[in-house]
């Protein structure tokens, strides 16, 4: 019989293989769900619905390329260290790099920079969202006195 107390061991957290699976399995939902409406969007009125399928049966090379270039975002993500401010700028810059080398290095590096520029948008509203969030008053410091 045991006796000892209940554990409470913390759950392990996912890997980065899971992780980068999981994102590119979002990359391939969100860019299927793009592809759809757009295509449903540019068919005529009576044939939407197949318009929005066969755009995605077409456009499946696009697609795949969506969700790879999440899958390997996700990858350097879990490379740089969870804490540092800026991940996403840096992720998204390294893997536009990495999808635009086989034009160049030029084109790479044009490439890297438009993914931190357009990268560093998210970092700054999180970073913004947490001062915000800081600067408020706690749930308990708000709570009116019994008279």
């Amino acid at each position: 019989m045991d006796t000892t107390g209940p554990t409470t061991e913390q759950p392990q957290p996912p890997s980065v293989i899971q992780q980068v699976r999981g994102h590119a399995i979002s990359g391939a939902i969100f860019g299927s769900v793009y592809k759809f409406l757009e295509g449903a969007t540019n068919s005529p009125s009576g044939s939407r619905l197949s318009g929005g399928a066969l755009a995605v049966r077409s456009n499946t090379l696009r697609i795949g390329s969506f969700a790879a270039w999440y899958g390997a975002a996700k990858s350097v993500r879990c490379a740089v260290a969870p804490d540092y401010p800026f991940e996403t700028t840096v992720a998204w810059s390294v893997t536009d790099a990495l999808f635009s080398v086989r034009h160049g290095l030029r084109a790479a590096g044009r490439s890297g920079l438009r993914g931190a520029v357009v990268g560093v948008v998210p970092d700054m509203l999180e970073y913004s969202l947490q001062r915000y969030l800081a600067s408020r008053p706690r749930a308990d410091d708000r709570c009116i006195p019994p008279e």
